[in-house]
């Protein structure tokens, strides 16, 4: 009997361990490249088969929900310090700043919070919550006369997205380049006495369908490379 209790909980030992490796590779592989990012690859830079991998997390969504159980929180401190800024501009032109800052140090995240997990009604909260953020903040800001008043919370969301996917494309080239389009982004914020923006601003349906192809280009199932 004694041998047997030492057996399962070296099992239980071993399970712990393999569990600690699978979500430090997987952190390390989401952040470099997203929420598409190898299963394989996170098997293999833990050190473990994919039948380890399966058995811990059945599932993508269910390996991203545990890889991301403090995003919330850590946006929650991000959204926190941006509304503690007093002035409107200040504060939009802050959330856009940290929002970028994740867009080049962690494309998990920057996936999350853009595009979401509509898999995943736990991940997909987050998106939803920045949605609404980035929305209190444009509006507080075209109330106080710094933001023009013909922008569309969908569109500064898609400049977001936009934002999100120059920045891991320029980062061979030259990784900075992204803080100029970015201040490119910003004072197209500003009013412009005269000026209207040409056609139509997305609608929130067309916006997710496109967020939806974003992330699922090819249509179909929404399978994902293993």
């Amino acid at each position: 009997m004694r041998t047997e209790h030492v057996a399962a909980a070296k099992l239980r030992s071993d399970a712990r361990r393999n569990r600690k490796l699978l979500l430090r590779a997987a952190g390390e592989v989401l952040r470099e490249d997203g929420l598409d990012a190898s299963l394989d690859e996170i098997a293999r830079r833990a050190g473990v088969g994919n039948a380890t991998l399966y058995r811990h997390f059945p599932s993508r969504e269910k390996l991203c929900e545990a890889v991301f159980a403090e995003a919330g929180e850590l946006l929650e401190e991000i959204w926190d310090r941006v509304m503690r800024i007093e002035d409107p501009w200040r504060a939009i032109v802050a959330y856009y700043e940290e929002a970028c800052g994740f867009f080049a140090t962690d494309r998990g995240l920057a996936d999350l919070m853009v595009q979401g997990m509509p898999s995943s009604p736990v991940l997909n909260q987050l998106r939803e919550q920045a949605d609404w953020r980035l929305r209190a903040l444009l509006e507080r800001a075209q109330r106080a006369g710094v933001v023009r008043a013909d922008i569309d919370v969908t569109d500064a969301i898609l400049v977001m997205c936009a934002l999100q996917r120059v920045i891991p494309a320029v980062e061979s080239v030259s990784p900075d380049a992204w803080r100029r389009h970015l201040a490119i982004t910003i004072d197209g914020l500003r009013p412009h006495p005269g000026a209207r923006l040409p056609g139509a601003a997305l609608s929130e349906d067309e916006l997710i369908d496109l967020c939806e192809h974003f992330h699922n280009p090819r249509g179909g199932g929404g399978r994902r490379r293993p």
